[in-house]
């Protein structure tokens, strides 16, 4: 039985002492902020622009709009089967 199972020799595991995974990350971000600046590109671009709140407030008010025409339409609808069905079965 011994035959089958041979010895498997143990992997080597190096284990980096002085490495930061965050800090490298950084490092590299700032040289690509570097090499942008540098080529004349600016990185940043904000994301709340002049008239954004208004816009998603008129959003908001168009949704709330359609969906409370979609109610009553629905409404309208389950109105009209209930007539039909009562002078069905009238």
């Amino acid at each position: 039985m011994g035959f089958f199972n041979l010895h498997k020799p143990s992997e080597f595991k190096h284990r980096y002492i002085y490495y930061d995974p965050k800090k490298e990350a950084q490092k590299e971000r700032e040289q690509k902020n570097a090499n942008q600046k540098q080529e004349g590109v600016d990185g940043y671009t904000p994301g709340i622009k002049r008239g954004t709140f208004r816009e998603m407030a008129n959003q908001r008010h168009q949704q709330r709009r359609s969906v409370m025409q979609s109610n009553v339409r629905l409404i309208v609808i389950i109105l009209i089967l209930l007539a039909i069905m009562y002078f069905l079965m009238r």
